[in-house]
């Protein structure tokens, strides 16, 4: 025994075979083609009907300037609870803020869609170019079910229809439209007018769904991370429709900037307006009370020396005006923090106090960071707490300050009101008269310098109003991609390339985890070392009638029969004039009892004197393929009622004789292991140079054993997709045992390439190309080969 039939079935660690993997695939490459040739097709139309989607863009720069006291943002970044810009980071979630998209939903109008028919696509979206203009009132829920369609008669009518056409009636333009879909004005373009009689289709949506919508669509991201430059995008199926939303979404956040901002300067314009009406009102009672008095004492000037009290006087009072003043700011400022308002910061214009300004700006910009996070995070977010929790911390430090600023003014107050008592006991001593006049143009005076410092903090108020800028700068404006970013040609190909091969791969490696049976010669080869394959039959064509092939004919396998004859002499290298065969496989099917016919009668055809043995006494079914009675046979000479000339037949094919297996014994692998069968043999080899004997399959019954020391060869039958492949390890111990002389395989049946694998047809090795014009055959159009092997 050589180290080469030494090798035999080894399952646990196989190795891995390249050529049996690719040939595993090749052997259906009629699947991968039809596979992606529907793949690619299918991917031709959805990007045909397929609504193509548009990126929208812009970008915004976010000025990060640092304004007095310390910010809100910067106590954050003291905290280190986030990293990066938290001020960007609060930006790019108010952009996205339901408050805004709602007024870019409301302000555009889309609640309302237009489409018009398309020349691919059943109706085509259109934005800016619709002849109509739909203002939508109080809806059903059957307007946001099913579009409408709305037929420009002329330039003063339309028709109202149905999603089926069907006419719900005719309007005028501007008209409240009433119907089962509610209350709406249909408005027309005169700028955009085409024709009579266009078409257009309206589709009404819900203004939360909408909002919802753009919030998902709406990507806001930091271009770069040391920077404050955000790019928002948005795609939607019309260009000019995702601009349009961008630049309102633009407006509509830098005005909500702008309306935070100039909140202080309105609370003090407020606050000095009021202070104004009340301020005028008294002084032009006082200037009323200095003519009267004038007129009626008929005094026209003071003296020099009350003159001089009176300029003191005033110039006292002017003081204890600015004190007064000072704390009703103080008062005011106690008040809001008393309050529980948000979001609206006490004026601080007038506070002359550098550090009680620089707490109020900080309180400023908490609320508004406040009210930014309670729009976009939750009441239980660790960021919004933190900025309350400063909010609380920054209004102790003010009331801290207000106690110590109103204790100095009311010090303050208290000398100047002792001062002026001083001034008005020396008053007292000038004439009555000159001492009431005195009184009343001290009056005068108070309110006079009263109105100057108030309409001079008012101008000083308004400039600051004026020259509010937001604190945003767009740096692109909203412009759109040329071609679509969705869907991708090249990657929808390419995905439909990928399953086009991937289904195939898919179905066959399932195929194939499921199938136990042996589907290619290289599995044999690779699954049982050292058996020889001494060759291949392919599958009977369709167009080949019989079992029993013409050797006369043109077909590929009479030509594979000849060589299996070739082959079969190498593999008998005995001396003797006789050649005995025996032919088994392991289970029923495999087509034993064929190759056996077909073999015989190719060596008949070739000048040598063959008997065909029908030995599987079990099933005969080599009588039938012959047409041939079955009456008298093997079985009756093996009990001693015949002899050979009696049950040995000649047949329709010149020195071919056949011996069929006559009736079914009860006992037959008692008669194939008998001495009869040993006498039979002995008595054919005097008449016969090969003999054939047709056994029993051997994976089910011995008989093939008890016949296999009789015989210098035994060729042992795989038929493609039908032997298991369990069946290769006990064929692997009969090789290592040698209990079956010279053994060889014949792999049967083989279907497409699942010979070798290697695409050339059966895999027979010669590369002829069987089946394609060899022998002057027509050869057929590839796409009937492709259908016929699918």
């Amino acid at each position: 025994m050589t180290n080469n039939e030494s090798k035999f079935w080894e399952e646990p660690e196989e190795e891995f075979n390249l050529k049996l993997v690719i040939g595993k695939y090749l052997r259906y490459w009629y699947w991968f083609v039809l596979s992606v040739a529907l793949a690619v097709l299918g991917a031709f139309f959805y990007l045909r009907y397929a609504t193509p989607i548009y990126s929208s863009s812009a970008v915004l720069l976010i000025k990060d300037e640092k304004k007095g006291g310390v910010g809100g943002m910067e106590a954050l970044k003291d905290l280190e609870l986030f990293s990066g810009n938290k001020l960007v980071e609060n930006e790019v979630e108010v952009l996205k803020s339901r408050a805004l998209l709602e007024r870019v939903v409301t302000d555009l109008n889309l609640m309302v869609s237009y489409f018009e028919k398309g020349d691919i696509r059943p109706t085509v979206e259109i934005f800016g170019t619709s002849p109509i203009w739909v203002q939508a009132g109080e809806l059903t829920e059957a307007a946001y079910k099913d579009p409408l369609w709305i037929k420009v008669i002329n330039h003063n009518q339309f028709e109202l229809q149905d999603e089926g056409g069907a006419t719900k009636g005719q309007y005028t333009f501007s008209q409240n439209v009433k119907s089962e879909f509610g209350q709406f004005r249909v408005y027309l373009v005169d700028s955009l007018y085409r024709k009579d009689n266009d078409l257009i289709q309206i589709r009404f949506a819900h203004k939360e769904s909408l909002i919802q919508k753009y919030q998902t669509l709406l990507q806001v991201e930091l271009l770069n991370q040391k920077s404050t430059v955000l790019k928002l995008s948005i795609e939607d199926a019309l260009p000019s429709k995702g601009r349009a939303i961008l630049a309102k979404l633009l407006d509509a956040y830098t005005y909500s900037a702008l309306t935070d901002k100039n909140r202080e300067a309105t609370n003090t314009m407020t606050f000095i307006d009021d202070r104004l009406r009340l301020i005028t009102g008294e002084l032009g009672d006082v200037e009323k009370d200095v003519e009267v008095y004038k007129s009626s004492q008929g005094i026209t000037d003071l003296s020099a020396e009350a003159n001089l009290f009176l300029e003191k006087v005033k110039e006292n009072d002017g003081k204890l005006n600015e004190v007064d003043i000072q704390l009703k700011i103080l008062e005011g400022v106690d008040a809001y923090l008393k309050s529980s308002q948000l979001g609206i910061a006490p004026a601080t214009l007038m506070v002359t106090d550098p550090v009680l300004t620089g707490l109020l700006s900080k309180l400023n910009e908490l609320d508004n960071q406040r009210e930014k996070y309670a729009r976009t995070t939750q009441a239980s977010n660790p960021l919004l707490e933190t900025v309350t929790t400063q909010i609380a911390n920054t209004k102790a430090a003010i009331r801290e300050n207000i106690m110590n600023q109103k204790q100095g003014l009311i010090i303050t107050r208290n000398s100047l009101q002792n001062l002026n008592t001083r001034f008005e006991s020396s008053i007292r001593t000038i004439p009555r008269k000159e001492r009431e006049f005195v009184n009343i143009k001290r009056q005068q005076g108070i309110k006079e310098s009263l109105y100057l410092l108030l309409l001079e903090k008012r101008e000083e108020t308004a400039i600051s109003y004026a020259s509010t800028v937001t604190d945003s700068r767009v740096v692109d404006e909203p412009y759109s991609t040329p071609s679509p970013v969705k869907p991708k040609g090249n990657i929808v190909y390419l995905i439909a390339l990928l399953a086009g091969l991937g289904i195939p791969f898919a179905f066959i490696n399932v195929r194939s985890m499921l199938n136990d049976k042996i589907e290619s010669r290289i599995e044999i080869e690779d699954k049982v070392k050292g058996i020889p394959i001494l060759g291949e039959v392919a599958q009977k064509p369709k167009n080949v009638e019989g079992p029993l092939l013409d050797t006369n004919s043109r077909n590929i396998i009479i030509e594979q029969f000849r060589t299996l004859r070739t082959n079969l002499s190498y593999l008998l290298k005995t001396e003797k004039a006789t050649k005995k065969i025996l032919i088994t496989s392991t289970i029923s099917g495999e087509g034993k009892s064929f190759v056996a016919l077909n073999l015989a009668s190719s060596l008949a055809k070739a000048g040598h004197k063959v008997v065909l043995v029908s030995a599987d006494i079990r099933k005969p079914k080599l009588h039938e393929y012959l047409a041939m009675n079955n009456e008298v046979g093997l079985v009756n000479y093996l009990i001693g009622k015949k002899k050979v000339d009696d049950v040995s037949f000649d047949t329709k094919i010149e020195n071919l004789t056949f011996i069929p297996s006559g009736p079914i014994p009860p006992n037959p692998a008692e008669l194939i292991g008998s001495s009869k069968m040993a006498d039979l043999m002995l008595e054919l080899e005097s008449r016969y140079e090969y003999i054939f004997i047709d056994c029993s399959p051997n994976g089910l019954v011995t008989d093939a054993l008890l016949i296999a020391p009789l015989v210098d060869a035994t060729l042992y039958i795989i038929r493609h997709e039908k032997t298991p492949k369990f069946a290769l390890g006990p064929l692997a111990i009969l090789y290592r045992e040698q209990k079956m002389p010279s053994m060889a395989i014949i792999y049967n049946g083989v279907k497409g390439s699942g010979g070798y694998g290697y695409g050339y047809g059966y895999g027979y090795g010669y590369g002829y190309g069987y089946g394609q014009g060899y022998y002057g055959d027509t050869p057929k159009p590839l796409w009937k080969r492709v259908l016929n092997k699918a």
